[in-house]
């Protein structure tokens, strides 16, 4: 379940209006409020970082941009036999 902005608005507005009516309480509201508030904006920040195409690198570093190594997953008979390890036998 996901809360909607309005949701948190509604909230902050209930708890102003809560806030004027019990003037004693006023500062207890008032956390409610940092509160969600600080939700709100913390549910804003974007989540995505962006990401750099080629054409791009080549601008800014004046290269192509690296491909990813990738591992060689099998390993040939003879390499599996030679190990450098003293518990192999």
């Amino acid at each position: 379940m996901t809360i909607t902005n309005q949701q948190i608005l509604r909230k902050i507005i209930a708890e102003c209006e809560q806030a004027l009516k019990n003037e004693e309480k006023v500062r207890e509201h008032a956390k409610a409020v940092q509160a969600l508030t600080d939700l709100l904006l913390e549910y804003d920040v974007p989540t995505a970082s962006p990401t750099i195409n080629e054409l791009e690198w080549k601008k800014m570093v004046g290269h192509p941009a690296p491909k990813p190594v990738q591992k060689q997953a099998k390993q040939t008979a003879s390499e599996e036999t030679q190990s450098d390890s003293l518990l192999d036998f």
